[in-house]
């Protein structure tokens, strides 16, 4: 109770420079701006009807959004009859949960860690079991879920260098923060002793693997191929190779690349896909400094694209689907120090990965990747631009790495349905739903993967 009202208190003395930076981001950026509500607490009635139990799934981002659909595919089997409340705390992110969601499910914006706000939305949503994903740890929200009798769980957990280092400093906080939290499902054994590092019960703490080798990753159609490659100005004899998730000091590297690559290869064409869309102006004039022809997708239905452009795609939910035309991928937040971002999505399709050596929010993955040697790490434009004509060039490679990556995720799948089982266990224990048949339970047990 002394670390919640030092929190609190801390939270309140801040909170003239916090409300500052929230309107600096809502004036200048226009960001926070659609969730600005339900981040205050309100949640729309009309999200609200209905009887059904309530699970409540937290991924701040797109990355984690993507994580975190295996675990409520997997949830929503064990559990039927629930509803599922995903929140994000991004637009891009709530974006992402909207299309995955669909219909079996509400989204919402996550509560900033205000008392009154979280204690609002907790109130509002009536949840049973709250879900967790990665390292979305706030002490408020955890709390009051605990206070009002929710089970929580950390699902696809993994701790950070970055985290680690910081949670040194205010290991108290971390201690009861983590005692609120029913169990911890995390991806590997590293993450497992970090978590307890920090303050976790032992006890419960297991490890499940990584929940984005569940991901139902299949092979885009054909059609669906042609049709996104007449949309992008692609000819039928022009390859391609895409640079997903960029950021800022990495499009430069991938176009310096590029220029030796359509040295090699002339009629080979370059989509970029900036971890931001709002980067795209200054990705194009980027690309045009670099002297290329430049292409924004968002543009293409009424603007026909230069002969050879750059396209730049600057729209939601279309790279899993441009990883299917290329030959090569390489995946950003790579060569800058971001940490790296998801290596399976393309890999999940058939495609090698290239990155860059800043791997470290995703270093099991990566681990993963090299020892099966369907990725490859660079470290400058040279290497990058090796690696990609290597590959572009070799097409018996590119036939095995797509075999290799069926066996990588065949055998690391998995994880979400031991989430599950997880969830479901909890749920029994506190007499919110009756033992499941054998036939209903994720086929997956407890033990480590």
């Amino acid at each position: 109770m002394v670390i919640f009202l030092l929190y609190n208190l801390v939270l309140v003395l801040l909170s003239p420079l916090a409300l500052l930076v929230l309107l600096w981001r809502l004036v200048a950026y226009g960001k926070s701006r659609k969730g600005f509500a339900e981040q205050m607490g309100w949640i729309a009635g009309r999200k609200l009807r209905g009887t059904a139990p309530r699970i409540w799934l937290h991924a701040v981002s797109v990355g984690e959004t993507v994580a975190a659909k295996p675990i409520w595919e997997a949830l929503l089997a064990a559990l039927p009859g629930w509803e599922l409340f995903h929140s994000t705390t991004t637009d891009t992110g709530q974006a992402q949960a909207q299309r995955m969601v669909g219909g079996r499910g509400q989204t919402v914006y996550f509560p900033f860690d205000f008392l009154p706000g979280v204690w609002l939305s907790l109130r509002a949503v009536r949840p049973r079991l709250v879900v967790l994903v990665e390292t979305e740890l706030w002490p408020n929200f955890l709390a009051v879920a605990k206070l009002l009798g929710c089970r929580v769980m950390l699902a696809n957990g993994i701790i950070s260098d970055r985290s680690l280092r910081g949670a040194a400093r205010f290991g108290f906080l971390y201690r009861w923060m983590l005692s609120n939290i029913d169990c911890f499902c995390m991806q590997s054994r590293e993450d497992a002793d970090r978590i307890i590092r920090l303050g976790a019960d032992p006890d419960r703490v297991t490890v499940v693997g990584n929940t984005k080798f569940d991901q139902v990753l299949t092979a885009v159609p054909l059609g669906e191929q042609v049709t996104l490659r007449n949309a992008l100005g692609l000819k039928r004899d022009e390859p391609a190779v895409v640079a997903g998730s960029t950021h800022p000091g990495e499009e430069e590297i991938v176009l310096q690349a590029f220029r030796q690559l359509k040295t090699a290869q002339p009629k080979l064409r370059l989509i970029i896909a900036p971890r931001a869309i709002d980067r795209a102006q200054a990705v194009e004039e980027l690309a045009v400094a670099h002297g290329f022809a430049v292409a924004r997708r968002s543009k293409l239905a009424t603007t026909p694209p230069p002969p050879d452009a750059v396209i730049i795609l600057d729209t939601i939910g279309e790279l899993a689907r441009a990883y299917a035309l290329c030959g090569a991928a390489f995946v950003g937040g790579s060569l800058v120090p971001i940490g790296g971002h998801n290596l399976l999505e393309p890999l999940g399709l058939g495609k090698a990965v290239l990155f860059g050596p800043h791997m470290h929010k995703t270093r099991d993955i990566t681990a993963i990747v090299l020892e099966a040697g369907v990725g490859y790490q660079v470290a400058d434009a040279d290497a990058l631009a090796a690696r990609w004509i290597e590959l572009m060039s070799t097409p018996r490679l590119r036939r095995k790495i797509a075999d290799q990556a069926k066996d990588v995720f065949a055998r690391h799948s998995g994880a979400a349905a031991r989430c599950a089982l997880v969830a479901r266990t909890l749920l029994e224990a506190m007499g919110a739903i009756g033992p499941a048949s054998e036939g209903r339970r994720p086929a997956s047990g407890l033990a480590d993967p």
